[in-house]
């Protein structure tokens, strides 16, 4: 897997300036992300900024999950040689979850949002998918569960990020660490 740390290190701190300059979000929770191991972030999704929202907040490269779409291009590219991992969502991906058990089992981060996709309807979760969850049993990795609040309104204050702590899911089964984790995130986002 390709990871231009540099390159991550140099777009994480324009993306962190402009994130705080545009969109004046408030975080809670930090000192809950390990500062090692192997570790999943699973948040709600609602915006195209979401992973970014995630990732500048941690001293943890952050190798999100992100679909085989948005790798077209020039775009494409600094997604790949950033670690991005690519997912075709029409399909089962193999490669791609052995991309990111790899990360994992060397004690790096990934970013999964289980819902799939961008939610709009308004509600508090759509469904979830177990992919992060079997993850976390597979590698015995930790699950940091992640709440993205209010708006991304600009020059305005009202997105707030919280970082819940850490959980182990290795002695759950997959079903029950899929709710516990998807309670989580639903507690995070009703504060």
């Amino acid at each position: 897997m390709r990871e231009n740390k540099r390159l991550y290190g140099g777009l994480k701190l324009i993306c962190g300036f402009l994130l705080k300059v545009l969109y004046r979000p408030k975080v809670y929770g930090v000192e809950n992300i390990p500062s090692s191991g192997g570790i999943i972030f699973v948040s709600n999704h609602k915006h195209a900024f979401d992973p970014v929202v995630v990732m500048v907040h941690t001293s943890r490269m952050v190798h999100y999950l992100a679909k085989i779409s948005l790798f077209k291009g020039i775009h494409g590219k600094m997604l790949e040689s950033i670690g991005i991992i690519k997912v075709d969502r029409s399909k089962k991906n193999p490669l791609a979850v052995m991309e990111a058990e790899e990360v994992l089992n060397n004690g790096g981060a990934i970013g999964i949002f289980p819902e799939g996709t961008r939610n709009r309807t308004g509600e508090g979760l759509l469904p979830f998918k177990k992919g992060a969850v079997r993850m976390a049993i597979e590698t015995k990795s930790l699950i940091v569960p992640c709440a993205i609040r209010g708006n991304y309104r600009l020059f305005r204050t009202g997105l707030e990020i919280e970082y819940g702590k850490a959980i182990d899911v290795s002695n759950m089964s997959t079903e029950d660490a899929n709710d516990f984790v998807k309670n989580e995130v639903l507690n995070l986002l009703g504060k």
